[in-house]
């Protein structure tokens, strides 16, 4: 068999199939970086949405510890005064917040209307 031949039959053959391979391999390789990337991309987004919600849920273990003492500050109050007359003294006093807030529209109103 010449050189000619040999080349000709067995190795362009070869050659051919070992670019098509490697192509392919490229082509594989490509995709799965993009896929990588996209993927790392997600990854640090899901992290950082993470360590928000991880700060938000300490705001509210805090708020909550402060509100559970306010509450419980609360009872102590029903208990040395009476849960009536502390009952009481709420309404007065929701009664005097409504009463201020009607009379600031109704001064904002005048205003207004003034103009």
């Amino acid at each position: 068999e010449t050189g000619r031949a040999y080349r000709e039959k067995k190795a362009k053959p070869l050659l051919a199939q070992i670019v098509k391979v490697l192509r392919s391999l490229y082509l594989a390789y490509v995709e799965l970086r993009g896929k990588f990337e996209r993927l790392q991309g997600d990854y640090c987004r899901v992290r950082e949405s993470n360590a928000r919600l991880s700060d938000r849920l300490q705001e509210v273990k805090l708020e909550n510890k402060a509100l559970r003492q306010v509450s419980a500050d609360s009872e102590r109050v029903k208990r040395v005064f009476g849960p009536e007359q502390v009952e009481a003294a709420v309404e007065a006093d929701r009664q005097r917040e409504q009463a201020e807030k009607a009379r600031k529209q109704t001064r904002r109103s005048v205003d207004r209307g003034g103009r």
